[in-house]
């Protein structure tokens, strides 16, 4: 899965989503709702966050140039994460290779978190952009 030929089309196809969430943060119908209660609900923003100041943390974490990108395969999906410090705390933000988002959320341990589930780090925002 890492070899070189594939690095680079899952650098390619992360930029895509990079260029994609960075025109425009894009959920899947009603999910933004449901992502901002559960973040809401687990302490992970203010009860007072709006949709919109959920987005702009969103967009923030995609526009860091030293943040992290990663692969995630699920089934025969592919996913892409960037991982980044924003508030003082480690967020990790997941989307299609389309550009439309899974979720974003802090991990409790995020080193296990990505681990475990065979995230694979492709480098820097800046790094996935050149």
């Amino acid at each position: 899965m890492t070899d070189e030929g594939n690095t680079q089309l899952y650098k390619r196809e992360a930029a895509t989503t990079l260029r994609a969430l960075r025109q425009q943060v894009r959920w899947k119908p009603g999910k933004d709702i449901t992502h901002l209660e559960k973040r809401k609900a687990l302490g992970h923003l203010s009860l007072e966050t709006t949709g919109a100041d959920y987005n702009s943390l969103i967009r923030t974490l995609i526009e860091e140039k030293h943040h992290h990108v990663y692969l995630y395969s699920f089934d025969s999906e592919r996913y892409y994460a960037v991982r980044g410090n924003i508030r003082g705390k480690e967020w990790l933000v997941i989307a299609t290779k389309t550009g439309v988002l899974e979720t974003a959320f802090p991990p409790s341990a995020v080193e296990d978190y990505l681990t475990k589930r065979g995230f694979v780090r492709l480098g820097t925002i800046q790094e996935v952009l050149t």
